[in-house]
């Protein structure tokens, strides 16, 4: 069982943390993959903009593409970094799942079900 400081879910840091729809859209989908799987930025920005967009990853436009990507690199992942819930390498553009994230996907699920009752 997890320390409960693992994951810190006092209202307003979860808040914080999760009160972003790109950002949640980025822990839904990284929840997707095994603990210590390595994912791409490019292909994070693709995918994420592709569900914001309706569109098919293989299909969202340049502009788009950019747009994700860096608000990603200058925003998101650095905040999901330091709380744990990645492995962020800034240099490879890669990013490696830790198994805190699992934990902060699950509290989004549960917010976003509360929210539609």
């Amino acid at each position: 069982m997890a320390a409960k400081s693992d994951v810190d879910t006092r209202p307003a840091s979860v808040h914080k943390l999760l009160g972003n729809e790109r950002r949640n859209l980025l822990i839904r989908y990284l929840s997707l993959f095994k603990e210590n799987a390595s994912v791409t930025v490019r292909h994070i920005a693709r995918v994420i903009r592709g569900i914001e967009t309706g569109t098919p990853p293989t299909q969202v436009s340049t502009g788009d593409y950019e747009s994700a990507y860096n608000g990603l690199i200058q925003t998101h992942l650095p905040k999901l970094s330091a709380k744990g819930l990645i492995e962020y390498d800034e240099s490879a553009k890669e990013v490696v799942v830790t198994p805190r994230l699992q934990r902060y996907a699950s509290i989004s699920v549960l917010a976003q079900l509360a929210i539609s009752v």
